[in-house]
């Protein structure tokens, strides 16, 4: 699983996995399949009271109606998948998980994910802020997980409060413009000593624990637009969303970790643990000793700095 990511001491961020046709519709009234087939014999029909041959017509008449079912590509949604509702116990690397599912359709969205944690009886301290930007980002694993890890070793209620941003066309304006949408998403959990540690697999197998408001259902097309360059953007193209009813629902509770994913997120963990300033026990030698190289050059090279000015006293 392709990953990649920076360490601090807290949090640590690690990043993971995971034929638009324009055409011009004749006729365009019907909703079911037999106005629509209606609406093509009407336009084989007419072909023959204009100077133009019947197989163009024809052509012409197909693409129309292909023109009526080109529009709805999917749901695709963001989810809070980790934690859930329920009391953990209290670790120094507690994994705040997202998931965005039908992935492939979040390639034109621009989705950014902001989060962090607020605790106490009144939650009104905040702390473990994470922005992940995603306009970037390789979608071509699904479903497309995004997650860090965070200290968490105070006792009692918490709250995860995450905000999901994404970009769309405005097709309505003039050239066209971009606009931002955005849906707040929360989980509250409890840390408590002697509750149960962190597992992945068996809380995302428990479809009874997921929050009510921890995902979000974007309903996307297949149709894009290209927007010009202005004062803060540089040109680009965005996606049309989906304006028909009924509104797409989120389902958090469908997405799963399975233990090969849960084991892969361990091991981006312990890699980035290793290459900080205090790897922990079992990392590679190679990683140690490249470590003591550094603060042996770094300690060299103050003595050097040091000399220097000794020098120049």
């Amino acid at each position: 699983m392709p990953s990649s990511g920076t360490l601090s001491s807290r949090p640590i961020f690690i990043f993971t996995f995971p034929l638009w046709i324009e055409v011009i519709a004749l006729s365009a009234t019907g909703g079911g399949n037999s106005n629509n087939n209606n609406n093509c014999q009407q336009l084989s029909n007419n072909a023959a009271m204009h100077l133009v041959s019947r197989a163009v017509w024809s052509l012409v008449g197909s693409l129309a109606c292909l023109g009526v079912a080109v529009n709805a590509a999917g749901a695709l949604e963001i989810d809070v998948v980790f934690p859930r509702n329920e009391t953990y116990a209290p670790t120094a690397n507690f994994p705040i998980v997202f998931a965005i599912r039908n992935a492939a359709l979040a390639k034109h969205l621009n989705i950014t994910i902001q989060s962090f944690i607020r605790n106490g009886s009144d939650l009104n301290s905040t702390f473990g802020h994470s922005t992940r930007d995603l306009a970037n980002a390789n979608f071509s694993s699904e479903p497309y997980f995004v997650y860090h890890y965070q200290t968490l070793d105070t006792e009692g209620p918490h709250e995860l409060f995450s905000t999901a941003y994404w970009t769309s066309c405005n097709a309505s304006s003039d050239p066209v413009s971009l606009l931002t949408n955005s849906s707040n998403l929360g989980v509250r959990f409890t840390i408590q000593k002697g509750a149960q540690q962190v597992d992945l697999v068996a809380a995302t197998a428990n479809d009874k624990t997921c929050s009510a408001h921890s995902g979000v259902a974007i309903g996307v097309t297949d149709q894009t637009l290209e927007y010009p360059a202005s004062a803060r953007l540089s040109a680009g193209t965005c996606a049309v969303l989906a304006t028909s009813s009924p509104t797409p629902i989120a389902d958090p509770c469908r997405v799963s970790i399975d233990s090969a994913t849960a084991a892969s997120m361990s091991a981006s963990l312990q890699a980035a643990l290793c290459k900080g300033l205090n790897p922990p026990a079992g990392c590679p030698k190679e990683n140690n000793a490249v470590e003591q190289l550094a603060v042996v050059g770094v300690a060299s090279f103050a003595a050097a700095l040091g000399a220097i000015g000794l020098m120049l006293a």
